[in-house]
């Protein structure tokens, strides 16, 4: 159901210009060169907060998600992320709509460990909706994001100062992310599951 409705909406969008054929795109100045001015990542981040797009999503409408997803895709919406505050917030509910939604449990797991609150909270709540994901009839996206992603979640899941939820859910992930293949499921901690 939600491969026909992700492939409409790609139909949809794929109509419209696209975020590399306009110059004035949330994109176009993050692809500037690692050394440019600090003016061109402030221009891409008030871009893509005042973006049509990136606006529409910021709404709890999972087609306004699916549909800056499909132009973002995960290394749109990681540069999203960065810009932190609402733009941050709606990358991480499109992200597991992104096609290539699996390229982002790298970045995503290296921002676990720093992270806390409703920080992590979200993070998690990502990073499990991605690995809960069936996985696609194709080369892993990026194999070694997702082991490190893993090992992540196994680290903050044998963490004795993070919350039980933090932990509970940490370890859902861990166990989606090892039953696709990713992970030895042996890894996983069980101290956690119903007696």
């Amino acid at each position: 159901m939600k491969l026909a409705l992700v492939a409409a909406l790609s139909l949809v969008v794929g109509c419209s210009p696209s975020r590399r054929e306009t110059a004035a795109s949330p994109s176009a100045s993050a692809a500037a060169p690692i050394g440019s001015a600090p003016a061109a990542s402030a221009t891409a981040a008030s871009a893509r907060a005042s973006d049509a797009r990136w606006v529409a999503a910021r709404d709890e409408d999972p087609a306004a998600a699916m549909r800056l997803a499909a132009v973002e895709g995960a290394s749109g919406l990681l540069d999203g992320l960065a810009d932190g505050g609402d733009t941050a917030v709606t990358a991480l509910r499109a992200l597991p709509y992104a096609d290539d939604a699996e390229a982002a449990l790298g970045p995503l797991g290296s921002r676990l460990a720093s992270a806390a609150g409703e920080r992590q909270a979200a993070l998690l709540t990502t990073i499990l909706a991605i690995a809960g994901e069936p996985r696609r009839q194709r080369e892993a996206v990026d194999l070694e994001g997702t082991r490190a992603c893993f090992e992540a979640l196994i680290s903050l899941a044998k963490r004795a100062d993070a919350s039980r939820e933090s932990r509970v859910v940490a370890v859902s992930a861990a166990r989606a992310l090892a039953g696709k293949g990713y992970a030895d499921p042996g890894r996983v901690p069980g101290d956690l599951d119903p007696k």
